[in-house]
């Protein structure tokens, strides 16, 4: 119900929500508007009753107006009085009749967190959170997806990005989620206020943004007017390491690198829930007991790429870097040897590999050494798959070769006669009747173009989906999928994103074809959890190893999380 009144300027008080929300200076365009139509504003004032204070009213949207009408002389004002008193629906109106009004960033911000509240994360409730975040704001559930992680990580600290973001002229969703994973790895060097503020440049190249955080102090004033130079595009990356390196910054991220080196701790941080058991540690000194008291049946996982990955500061200081191709096989026949009594005599270790090139450009042949050295420690090999990727990631025209769209999968036993496979893997009878698991939340790895699909949440259900991902247009064993990040759904503020995760459909394959329900999994290049999660939702037991801190703390999560999924959705039993 609503009513119109001339009430005294003297009985009218702004909602305290309402200036939280909403900043409140006249502009000279409004002054201009309400001059036009005789000093008198358009649309009336709105107001609510104040509980338990006769004629006395909350502002709840039109307090600019107000402003001006009493600079004006005016001390009497026609309102509208809406006749509500809940707080939760007075807040609702605040939003609601102040919608078409011009916003700045904060202002926008502050609206996204108020339908936050208002639709809240719950489990069973029909619809989809943020679509209908999105209809109330005018975006796409992948923004609002975004958006919500962005003011998770940057709330409280890095406010002006939000701000920035949420405004028409500051920079983008993309720019600010580069920020973020940069901020993440380096949080040493965003200790100021004023640092997030000069990044607030839509006109800076956010790709390039690393490299200068990496080689320069950017809460220094002068170190960041080097780097802005980068940013803008003013300097080629050749002209900016010449400026680097006559001020001797190269020479001093390198030495402070060296100086920050730890010893790995042999000592065992440990996570274990119903089905998992999680070891942070090296795995070549790791102890190899396990609290389920069964033999591993299939070890199934991607081990590092040698000189691959420098992980983007030349270094050379990842697992297997600086090593020919014959001492990187030795190295990771010598690493998967130490499991051979924690393996089931009819089990498989699969290895999700590539070959690297050395520094002088040529291949490393790492595969064929890899393969002779796991012979020589007692395994055999039985199969070779190819994983073929429906969208590698792009390469630029100046590099030497075209683009690698494989990686190998080699499938190594311990007897290469009375070796399992699972016989149903192509059928569908091979799960019990009525049986469906829940794969992963995220990109669906089905887009018939090659491209990576972002549109929310699905379901991989049922064998005859993982079996889809087998190629049988090949005259090859062929795995075939998009690369993609579907563990994601699980990264909270503060991960370190992994670079090279292994899709779930295709460790999901690879455990189907080795195991049973209820046998053991086990991963020794853990990473963040992927073929845990492929493990748990095909209800097999699952025992991995993370030497990084970071990834094991998100595959501790992820554990709890898919637990939870599994209970939740689709009960299992208990494996034995």
């Amino acid at each position: 119900m609503k009513t119109l009144k001339t009430i005294s300027v003297d009985n009218l008080v702004q909602h305290p929500y309402y200036a939280q929300v909403y900043q409140n200076c006249a502009t000279d365009y409004l002054v201009s508007s309400i001059k036009r139509t005789g000093n008198q504003p358009i649309y009336p004032i709105i107001v609510v009753p104040i509980p338990d204070e006769e004629d006395r009213f909350w502002i709840v949207a039109g307090y600019k107006r107000l402003q001006i009408l009493l600079e004006f002389g005016n001390y009497e004002v026609e309102v509208m009085v809406y006749d509500i008193a809940g707080e939760k629906e007075i807040k609702n109106l605040i939003i609601d009749l102040n919608k078409q009004r011009l916003k700045t960033g904060h202002e926008l911000v502050m609206e996204f967190r108020h339908c936050l509240e208002v639709y809240p994360a719950k489990r069973g409730v029909k619809g989809n959170r943020y679509e209908k975040i999105g209809n109330e704001l005018h975006l796409n559930k992948e923004q609002v997806k975004d958006l919500v992680i962005l003011d998770k990580f940057f709330a409280g600290q890095g406010e002006s990005i939000l701000d920035s973001v949420f405004d028409f002229e500051g920079i983008n969703i993309n720019q600010a989620n580069t920020l973020m994973k940069i901020i993440d790895q380096f949080p040493e060097k965003f200790s100021s206020d004023k640092t997030y503020v000069k990044l607030c440049n839509r006109k800076y190249d956010f790709t390039r943004l690393k490299y200068v955080v990496e080689t320069l102090n950017i809460e220094d004033e002068d170190d960041f007017r080097i780097g802005e130079t980068y940013l803008l595009r003013e300097k080629n990356i050749t002209e900016f390491k010449k400026i680097l390196m006559q001020l001797g910054k190269i020479e001093s991220r390198q030495k402070a690198h060296e100086d920050s080196k730890t010893e790995v701790q042999s000592v065992n941080d440990e996570f274990t829930t119903e089905h998992t058991h999680i070891v942070n540690a090296d795995n070549r000194f790791v102890d190899l007991g396990n609290k389920f008291g069964k033999k591993i049946k299939g070890l199934i996982g991607s081990p590092p790429y040698g000189d691959k990955r420098l992980n983007g500061n030349e270094l050379g200081i990842d697992t297997g870097h600086n090593m020919t191709g014959e001492e990187y096989g030795k190295y990771l026949a010598e690493t998967y040897a130490r499991y051979i009594p924690e393996m089931e005599d009819d089990g498989s270790v699969y290895a999700i590999i590539d070959d690297f090139r050395l520094k002088n450009g040529e291949l490393a042949c790492s595969l064929e050494h890899f393969v002779v050295e796991m012979q020589k420690v007692g395994f055999y090999l039985v199969s070779r798959y190819v994983w073929i990727k429906n969208n590698p990631m792009p390469m630029n025209y100046k590099v030497k070769q075209m683009v690698n769209g494989i990686e190998f999968i080699y499938r190594f036993v311990l007897d290469p006669v009375n070796y399992y496979t699972n016989e149903n893997l192509y059928n569908e009878n091979a799960l019990p009747d009525g049986a469906k698991y829940m794969i992963s939340h995220g990109c669906t790895n089905q887009s018939k173009d090659g491209k990576t699909t972002r549109g929310g949440d699905y379901v991989q259900s049922e064998l005859k989906k993982l079996r889809n991902t087998l190629s049988e247009q090949e005259c090859i064993n062929a795995i075939q999928g998009n690369v993609a990040n579907p563990e994601t759904f699980f990264v909270q503020v503060g991960d370190k994103k992994h670079t090279s995760t292994a899709p779930i459909y295709l460790t999901s394959v690879l455990i189907l074809e080795c195991t049973q329900e209820g046998d053991l999994v086990a991963d020794c290049w853990n990473g963040v959890g992927n073929t845990m999660d492929s493990a748990l939702l095909l209800n097999r037991l699952y025992w991995g190893v993370e030497k990084e801190e970071n990834y094991f703390d998100q595959t501790c999560r992820r554990a709890e999380i898919t637990e939870e999924i599994v209970k939740e959705f689709y009960p299992l039993a208990p494996a034995a």
